[in-house]
């Protein structure tokens, strides 16, 4: 009676036009704040199953083929009582640290790296909204400051609010119709929220939300009460909001065709880092539930007594170790004995929070790791729960573009980092490199990127002017340019590693042309078409002759750039990167045409980690072709660090060639590992160039320096420094 009194005195208001898109929004609003007033008292108490999975990853966009770096997965079996009490049983934990064997080049992962990440990554507080929220959003302890909730009281104060949209949902015995209700800030704040409300008609109920979280407070609050403390505050959120996005979706499932129950939780926090690498990192949080069983009546009895629990509810809760532990011994180190004994005995914590307790019941590690799961570990997620993720994280970043830029912290212009501010090739000298971008606003995933550069060595200046379009589904770039362009696709001559190793060793791994036209770009990220490449590009070819001669030392002589054949030439091409397994696949075709001159090309490239007698190593083998007329800069090379080491890049040049690199560790030795390696190559002209070596990988060849010695022919001794290199 309440609720319905609530709802009609709120609908019968004059409608707020800069609260609400109209009166249907508004009638919509006041019956879900009603039932948010009135939580569904029917729920006596519930227990269910509960699944965890944490992520880290990263990859070129948000929207673009992510690689696994860590992923940690928790199984509970949790116990809700009315008011707000809540038992949780850790059941296992299992985890893959994809990122050590990036980083060591180990093939195999030490277990016990992954074992205290297992123990370690257990959460020591709730870690997912048992019920419903309050009169604030806060997800896993994020964001610092709790976000205000929009059927909160005062929720019309800070909000705008309009029907989207309407969805059926079909559940046994019932056709549930929910609308989607927008909801934008009216202003900025301590911490607020973007996105979309999803109530049901019938009921009331909030059956999904999803929101971008916004605000002055999210990743730090003031330490103290002066208004010194509040601007230091806001400057250090400002500085971390250039860079993170903080996302969150929860889903309710309706059970017993009576009672909304949590069902899915997301949290995603995305940091973007423009600089050098220009990466995007997600890290992400999926908990779902299952296996529910409501209204049995239970009985909730704590191991903790009431008078052990903290006086703040925001501090962690008293640890106890569980009976069989010992305690510290006098003179033991207590980190040790807290971290030692709490894997080895299991620990319970627990505390009072809203309108109840909480308590979390951790078994000893052994019990964790021999929990059956019943499935095999996988390190990404599933198809369907990717392509779930991909609508969140595309409705949310389209959002996030059109709303004001001093409300999300991400700055609609300024420099771009994305290409290096220093190179060194030999056709260029040392040049410096120039970007800026300018991304407009209430265009959804757009930018235009603009990029300048000058070679101290040919006093030539180059750039490119490129509207790009990264979207959930694909990237397009379409781009003017008069820019240096290397004429193989596994060259990197353009790299900071490739200006390093021609500083201070004198080697130019790559041949060059100028390319002065525009190009039309696409390259998919969803589904079976990820990571495939299509082009098109109509393109003035000139050659560019030899301007550096020597290194950083003054001691070497480059060699020379060969010329290509001059004129205008269409281009067009496909390629694509795909993971079978552990390898790694690339291939591509290119057609270039003049309509006199037309010769046409085909490559692949694979990459296969193994282990073999306890040691780790990688093959990389190449072969392409050419067909057509004779055009230096479609032409495939053998020598360099590509594809035989131990002579010179572009030894032999022809229409075909075929090369294979083995590698193999002498011992692994964690982040740093010496290496021995052979390579085979030949453009089917002659005997195979062979060359055979030693290097030494740091960060599994983010830094390798490579000594080789070309066998056949007998070559001189050649060093290398190399940057992001093979393994």
């Amino acid at each position: 009676m309440v609720a319905a009194l609530l709802v009609a005195a709120l609908a019968s208001q004059q409608v707020d036009t800069a609260t609400f898109q109209d009166a249907a929004t508004a009638q919509l609003y006041a019956l879900a704040r009603a039932r948010h007033i009135h939580q569904d008292t029917v729920v006596r108490d519930y227990a269910a199953s509960v699944r965890t999975r944490l992520e880290a990853s990263a990859g070129k966009s948000r929207f673009a083929r992510q690689t696994t770096l860590m992923a940690h997965e928790t199984m509970a079996r949790i116990t809700w009582k009315a008011p707000n009490d809540l038992k949780i049983d850790v059941l296992g934990t299992r985890a893959k640290i994809p990122l050590v064997a990036m980083l060591s080049g180990l093939a195999d992962v030490d277990d016990a790296v992954e074992r205290e990440l297992r123990t370690e990554l257990v959460m020591d507080r709730p870690w997912f909204i048992p019920r419903a929220f309050g009169d604030s959003i806060r997800v896993m302890g994020v964001p610092e400051h709790a976000a205000l909730h929009p059927l909160a009281a005062s929720g019309t104060r800070y909000y705008r609010f309009a029907i989207a949209d309407s969805v059926e949902l079909r559940v046994p015995g019932r056709t549930v119709r929910a609308k989607a209700m927008r909801v934008q800030p009216k202003q900025g704040g301590p911490a607020l929220v973007a996105g979309t409300m999803w109530v049901d008609t019938e009921s009331g109920d909030v059956v999904r939300l999803r929101v971008l979280f916004l605000g002055d407070y999210l990743w730090d609050e003031p330490s103290g009460d002066t208004p010194e403390d509040s601007a230091r505050a806001r400057k250090d959120n400002a500085r971390a909001k250039r860079i993170l996005s903080v996302e969150a979706e929860v889903e309710y499932a309706l059970i017993n065709q009576r009672f909304w129950m949590p069902y899915r939780q997301f949290l995603g926090i995305t940091a973007e880092i423009p600089y050098l690498v220009n990466m995007t990192i997600p890290a992400r949080a999926v908990t779902t539930f299952s296996e529910y069983d409501v209204n049995a009546d239970r009985v909730l009895t704590f191991s903790i007594p009431e008078d052990s629990l903290a006086e703040d509810p925001r501090e962690r809760s008293e640890v106890r170790i569980k009976l069989g532990g010992r305690r510290p011994r006098a003179g033991e180190s207590p980190k040790w004995d807290e971290d030692d004994e709490r894997r080895e005995y299991g620990y319970t914590r627990g505390n009072r929070w809203s309108d109840g307790r909480w308590e979390i019941d951790v078994p000893p590690a052994d019990s964790l790791e021999a929990f059956d799961w019943g499935t095999e570990f996988q390190t990404e997620l599933d198809a369907a729960e990717q392509e779930r993720l991909r609508e969140t994280f595309a409705d949310l970043a389209k959002l996030e573009d059109e709303l004001p830029s001093e409300w999300t912290g991400k700055r609609r212009f300024g420099l771009a980092w994305q290409s290096n501010l220093f190179r060194f090739n030999r056709v260029q000298g040392p040049s410096l490199g120039l970007g800026y971008e300018v991304r407009p606003r209430g265009v959804p995933y757009t930018s235009l990127l603009a990029s300048a550069r000058f070679g101290f060595g040919d006093k030539r200046l180059t750039g490119s002017l490129t509207a790009r379009r990264d979207g959930p589904y694909a990237r397009i770039d379409l781009s003017g340019y008069r820019d240096v362009q290397e004429v193989e696709p596994w060259t990197k001559g353009r790299s900071l590693g490739n200006s390093l190793n021609g500083l201070f060793v004198g080697h130019d791994d790559a041949d060059y042309f100028l390319a002065t036209g525009g190009r039309l770009e696409v390259t998919w990220n969803d589904r079976w078409r990820q990571n495939m490449t299509l082009h098109a590009a109509v393109e003035r070819h000139d050659s560019m002759v030899t301007e550096t001669s020597h290194n950083l030392w003054g001691s070497a002589v480059l060699l020379t750039n060969p010329p290509v054949v001059e004129g205008t030439f269409f281009r067009y091409g496909l390629s694509r990167d795909d993971r079978i397994g552990r390898a790694s696949v690339k291939t591509g075709v290119e057609l270039i045409t003049d309509m006199t001159l037309t010769a046409g090309r085909g490559w692949a490239a694979a990459e296969v980690p193994f282990t073999v007698v306890g040691r780790t190593g990688r093959l990389v083998m190449r072969v392409g072709a050419t067909r057509g007329d004779d055009l230096p800069q479609v032409l495939l090379r053998v020598g360099g660090p590509q594809t035989v080491r131990g002579y010179p890049y572009g030894t032999r040049t022809a229409k075909e060639f075929w090369s294979a690199q083995l590698d193999l560790a002498v011992f692994d030795r964690g982040l740093w590992t010496p290496v021995v390696f052979a390579d085979v190559g030949d453009t089917f002209s002659s005997d195979p160039l062979v060359g055979v070596g030693a290097g030494l990988s740091v960060f599994n060849g983010l830094i390798r320096a490579n000594v080789a010695k070309g066998l056949r022919p007998s070559a001189e001794i050649r060093f290398d420094l190399l940057f992001r290199a093979y393994r």
